[in-house]
């Protein structure tokens, strides 16, 4: 029982340190902390989005909070390091709740806000998010509006993997307004989604397949011989002869447009000389 009093200990101190560094960072974009132990001391990680506020003139205000970590909550030696959020403070869900909640104090109309930051987080890579605003936003009884784009997990350990979350207060004239932040990271890797890897030895290169054409004898074969295929008369011999084309390999050689484009042979008729030609041809062989 002594072990686990310790890890509740520790975690308990963890969360009042976090509610601590939220109310000290305040207009600083506060974005989540880390906390290590080292031989050297406890390490404190802080994302900020503006590192500035935070640091204070002369890293007063470091100074400031490092004592006041030590005094309260019993930290051996605190050692804070202050990273800044950059690029990245539109993927960071904690970030996000406090921007909302800053609009909303503003004035901001919160279907106006909520849009807008669903609009910025997914333009920032995000491959879904959900923002929940709940208190009195209209009128003197308590209501919840959503704000979804994309795709969202809600609970089980696949949403603890790929969702980030962010919680910040609004304190408006008629009340306070809680606002919520769910952001699916951009490189999330859902349980559903496979790849199957081929190994390179079963891998079988396929050979393109070469047409085989029908033996063609030296002798050319006359166009009349078309007359054994039914539906072909002496007629369209006439015209194929008056276009030039004198036996049955010059018309091998072309396809059904180019027979069709000779002046009185239809469409069909060009296709059935195809069908038939090859057979034709090797009856002749």
């Amino acid at each position: 029982m002594a072990g686990e009093r310790k890890f509740i200990r520790e975690n308990t101190n963890r969360i009042l340190i976090k509610e601590f560094l939220i109310k000290k960072v305040e207009g600083a974009g506060f974005g989540g902390m880390n906390i290590q132990r080292t031989p050297m001391g406890t390490r404190i990680n802080i994302v900020v989005e503006r590192p500035g506020m935070v640091i204070g003139k002369g890293g007063s205000k470091i100074k400031e909070i490092t004592t006041e970590i030590k005094d309260k909550f019993k930290v051996d030696n605190p050692q804070i390091e202050i990273q800044e959020a950059g690029s990245k403070a539109s993927l960071n869900a904690q970030i996000m709740a406090e921007k909302l909640a800053e609009a909303l104090e503003r004035g901001w109309h919160f279907r106006r806000a909520g849009h807008s930051t669903v609009r910025r987080i997914m333009n920032s890579g995000a491959r879904g998010c959900q923002v929940v605003i709940a208190g009195k936003l209209t009128g003197a009884r308590h209501r919840t509006e959503k704000f979804t784009e994309g795709h969202i997990k809600y609970c089980g350990e696949t949403a603890r993997e790929v969702m980030l979350r962010g919680f910040a207060v609004a304190k408006l004239k008629a009340g306070v307004l809680g606002v919520k932040v769910g952001i699916m990271k951009p490189d999330a890797k859902l349980p559903d989604e496979i790849s199957i890897k081929i190994p390179d030895d079963e891998k079988i290169e396929e050979k393109p397949k070469i047409e085989e054409k029908p033996i063609v004898k030296s002798k050319e074969t006359p166009i009349k011989e078309l007359l054994k295929i039914p539906g072909i008369g002496p007629s369209i011999i006439k015209k194929f002869e008056k276009s030039g084309i004198k036996s049955l390999e010059e018309l091998y050689e072309m396809d059904a447009n180019d027979i069709s484009s000779i002046e009185g042979i239809g469409g069909k008729t060009a296709d059935n000389i195809i069908k038939k030609l090859g057979k034709l041809i090797k009856e002749d062989v």
